[in-house]
């Protein structure tokens, strides 16, 4: 079978419009594709907040493996932007020892709010935490493994714990690329489902921990299944690009568009013999020249669910994690074409 980057090249979506017309298949992108699986929500659970796992409740009942066809991102037409799509590529070389933590937070840091100011046009970017993946926990609190579920990080609680100026809006982002200097990733390359295929009905919340030492409460978003879906990976990724994507965005009132889903998940046509994913994710805050309008994060709160399946309420709220901003300096980092006085920011 031929192959292109990392992906066999399976039949586009041209080649199965006929059957789409008879059997009702939502129609794709004219790219090559490969067909993996992920974690999902069963239908069911709509409309609830799942529970924490270890709360007492069986969380695996909760959840089945779909199958999920990801398209080669490096084919479309148009290259996929963080504007239109949610994510993009970017070659951003570094040349960095991710071992040695004063180079991770100092020159991976500033270089991760370049490239999303650079990407967003924001006023501002300041990189707040960052961790490692290798697929086994590694490190305290069982931190390392891959993220192998159809998930969105952030949901609108975040902003109880985020120190935004009054009256900006902002953005969170995650900078992802690999920390093997001399190899392109392999195994468990990363999708990103395009936002515009999600219904906010499919958008499932759960209470959850971050896995640090000790652990900070989170409640993030699982995805229910649907064959609509349309995701994306940019195969082969080199030890010189990154992959940013939008996590949160107060700006978006579309739910599904506020944030990307995405899934570690493993490609059919990885070789046998590949190493494991050694990659580096970092999250970034971004400060907007938009005003906030008052009472747009109480009414972004109020969609979020905050009854669990059997009756119970959850009063599971976001935690301030113990990394974040560790490290760093005070301040953000401004775009250098501002030079506005006027500029807020903490």
């Amino acid at each position: 079978m031929r192959r292109k980057g990392s992906f066999a090249i399976l039949p586009c979506a041209r080649q199965l419009e006929r059957v789409s017309v008879t059997m009702a298949i939502p129609l794709f992108p004219d790219t090559p594709f490969v067909v993996s699986e992920s974690l999902f929500v069963k239908p069911r659970f709509r409309g609830f907040r799942l529970p924490c796992r270890g709360s007492g409740a069986d969380r695996s009942e909760m959840m089945v493996m779909k199958p999920i066809r990801v398209h080669d991102a490096r084919a479309l037409a148009r290259a996929p932007t963080i504007d239109r799509m949610g994510f993009e590529l970017v070659v951003a070389p570094i040349g960095i020892d991710y071992g040695d933590h004063d180079s991770v937070v100092s020159r991976f840091y500033d270089q991760c709010a370049e490239l999303v100011i650079a990407a967003t046009g924001c006023l501002s970017a300041r990189t707040m935490q960052h961790e490692f993946r290798v697929g086994a926990p590694r490190w305290p609190g069982g931190a390392g493994t891959y993220a192998e579920k159809a998930h969105a990080d952030l949901t609108p609680y975040v902003e109880d714990v985020l120190d935004i100026p009054d009256g900006r809006h902002f953005g969170v982002y995650n900078v992802w690329r690999s920390t093997d200097p001399l190899r392109a990733i392999e195994s468990k390359p990363l999708a990103m489902c395009d936002p515009s295929t999600v219904s906010p009905a499919d958008m499932v919340s759960s209470d959850g921990r971050r896995l640090t030492e000790p652990s900070t409460r989170v409640v993030l978003y699982n995805l229910v299944h649907d064959a609509a879906q349309c995701w994306h990976c940019f195969p082969g990724m080199e030890p010189d690009e990154a992959l940013i994507f939008r996590q949160y965005d107060s700006r978006i009132e579309e739910p599904a568009c506020r944030v990307t889903f995405h899934t570690a998940f493993n490609d059919p046509a990885t070789r046998d013999d590949a190493p494991r994913r050694r990659s580096v994710e970092a999250r970034v805050v971004a400060l907007f020249a938009e005003d906030d309008p008052p009472g747009r994060k109480s009414r972004y709160q109020a969609e979020v669910p905050t009854s669990h399946p059997d009756g119970t309420p959850s009063s599971w709220r976001h935690e301030r994690m113990v990394d974040w901003g560790v490290g760093q300096g005070p301040g953000f980092r401004r775009h250098a074409s501002l030079h506005d006085p006027a500029t807020r920011g903490p």
